[in-house]
């Protein structure tokens, strides 16, 4: 498994200057970044670091107005 494949924690994508951990967690919140559940409760959080880039490249959602 390369470096692009190993998951990592939203602190871990911090420190490498990709997204600042609120903003990961709120992404992940709202469906725009995906994310796996670890441990035994799955209260532990991970995240690949390509897919994190993939969905930061993907074009924003149009507002839908009424």
């Amino acid at each position: 498994m390369n470096q692009q494949e190993a998951l990592v924690t939203a602190a871990e994508l911090e420190q490498r200057g990709i997204l600042r951990r609120g903003t990961v967690f709120r992404m992940m919140r709202s469906g725009l970044l995906p994310a796996y559940r670890v441990g035994v409760k799955g209260r532990g959080v991970r995240f690949r670091v390509d897919e994190v880039l993939a969905a930061l490249r993907r074009p924003a959602r149009e507002e839908v107005t009424k």
